[in-house]
């Protein structure tokens, strides 16, 4: 999430409070997201492989699920005449459409239908190139991309491959990948093009008939995107920046637009594609998504055999990870509890603060003013930190630019990313299983290893006030793989 001052929202991976879909009812159309009720399709493989057959290898049994689904599911549009944007057959049992008030009324009464929730619209609220005018936004951004030359900088080491340990390590992510859900990525950019693996685009780049602009539907119209993905995998090639895994395969699933706008329908295909394409490569991957925002929704339970609960974005993230999908997100930039934030408060995934520096010699630990905290005890450490998993550096933050060179950003999007290196690190070293224990095994790993400072501290706000967040989590550091 990238922070500003007057500390908005960033994004959002949330779907809102979506207990009714009443208020949008009044349109001609409206826009649904509909999930139905599942049947003998369980996401988990103890669940899966008691209606399978139990020999079957673990990517066959998946795939045969969500062929099964997707079956399920197309049948389904077919009778009620619906016709789908996105079919959600490998992380939800379900789809998304455009439906009239009429046939919104009977999915509603359908027995088919478990719940109907809207397609809500979330924002990243970059405000460096954007304007009220849609008309002055787009002459602002083609203008500002046409008028930068295409050269790159000197390499320079970011904090986050400084602090962790990853600029030393073994290990730089080869055979692994990572997917960035995200504002895509710019495919120009020397310091990723090489690293850059099959993508998708949910929501296209904004020009598609000007090829410098938009060369490919996920190339990035933003720039928070290549900042996020750079941070993950810029190659060690002399130019720009360094990545955390610098030799991992970065797949760009762009799911918001140029400005920021990312409907909660394109954020869950990027989720159900990327699985889809994990599975293809037969083995465990990392998804970074560095967006978020607060939910009244309760997160539910994700266990050894599913999902228990009401909330359909965490019941998406929890059949994810029951695929082998490692999942890190942004705790959130509003300096707030993270488990009321969605996905940061989801036990499904590797949720992750940001802390400006530490000092080894007194053990200091600084945390960014606006980074969102975890209270209470959790299930992966001893640490009273809550939803939080672990820390990474998010202070001004040294990435890719789009186009050209680096820029620097700060916020928890750009602590979350690190992590996703690290956690491809881990995976090229300890490699998992394609089921839930992937996501269990490394993030145990990372919290094991991480750095525990002896003294927590807030940088004051803006004003200069004292803040003294409840931080206790530990720092990235991926020293141990060398061990």
């Amino acid at each position: 999430m990238k922070f500003n001052a007057k500390k908005k929202l960033i994004a959002s991976v949330v779907f809102g409070a979506l207990a009714s879909v009443s208020a949008a009812s009044h349109a001609e159309n409206v826009n649904v997201i509909v999930k139905l009720k599942d049947g003998a399709l369980p996401f988990s493989v103890s669940s899966s492989k008691n209606l399978q057959s139990k020999s079957m290898p673990t990517q066959k049994l998946h795939q045969l699920q969500a062929k099964q689904r997707e079956q399920v599911l197309r049948s389904y549009l077919q009778r009620k005449d619906i016709k789908a944007k996105h079919v959600y057959q490998n992380v939800y049992h379900g789809f998304s459409a455009t439906v009239s008030e009429k046939k919104l009324a009977e999915l509603k009464n359908d027995p088919n239908v478990a719940a109907v929730y809207p397609d809500q619209i979330f924002y990243i609220n970059d405000g460096s190139l954007l304007s009220s005018s849609k008309k002055k936004k787009d002459k602002v951004l083609r203008t500002a991309k046409k008028k930068r030359k295409l050269i790159d900088w000197p390499q320079v080491t970011p904090q986050a491959p400084a602090d962790s340990g990853a600029i030393d390590s073994n290990y730089t992510g080869a055979g692994e990948h990572v997917y960035v859900l995200d504002t895509g990525v710019d495919t120009y950019q020397n310091d990723l093009k090489d690293n850059l693996g099959l993508s998708y685009a949910p929501e296209f780049c904004h020009w598609p008939a000007d090829k410098k602009l938009c060369p490919m539907p996920f190339s990035d119209d933003h720039g928070h995107g290549t900042h996020v993905a750079g941070t993950v995998a810029a190659a060690n090639n002399a130019i720009n920046a360094l990545g955390v895994a610098p030799s991992a395969t970065v797949h760009a699933v762009k799911v918001c637009n140029y400005e920021g706008s990312c409907p909660a329908s394109s954020i869950l295909a990027g989720l159900n594609w990327a699985v889809f394409d994990m599975l293809g490569n037969g083995k465990p991957a990392v998804t970074n998504l560095s967006l978020g925002g607060p939910t009244d929704l309760e997160p539910g339970v994700c266990n050894e055999d599913g999902y228990v609960g009401d909330n359909f974005v965490a019941e998406s993230y929890c059949n994810a990870a029951h695929q082998g999908m490692v999942i890190v997100v942004a705790a959130g930039n509003d300096a707030d509890d993270a488990s009321a934030y969605s996905p940061a408060g989801f036990d499904s995934t590797i949720t992750v603060s940001s802390y400006t520096s530490y000092d080894p010699d007194t053990g200091e630990a600084l945390f960014t003013n606006f980074s969102n905290y975890g209270v209470g005890s959790n299930d992966w450490s001893d640490k009273e930190s809550g939803s939080i998993t672990i820390a990474a550096p998010g202070r001004n933050i040294l990435s890719l630019n789009r186009t050209h060179a680096n820029r620097h950003m700060s916020g928890t999007s750009m602590a979350s990313p690190s992590v996703a290196g690290a956690a491809a690190l881990v995976l090229e070293k300890f490699p998992q299983d394609l089921d839930f224990s992937a996501m269990n095994s490394v993030r145990q790993m990372l919290v094991d290893n991480a750095t525990s400072p002896t003294v927590y501290s807030t940088e004051p706000d803006e004003d200069g006030n004292t803040l003294d967040f409840p931080h206790e989590e530990g720092l990235l550091n991926v020293r141990f793989l060398n061990e």
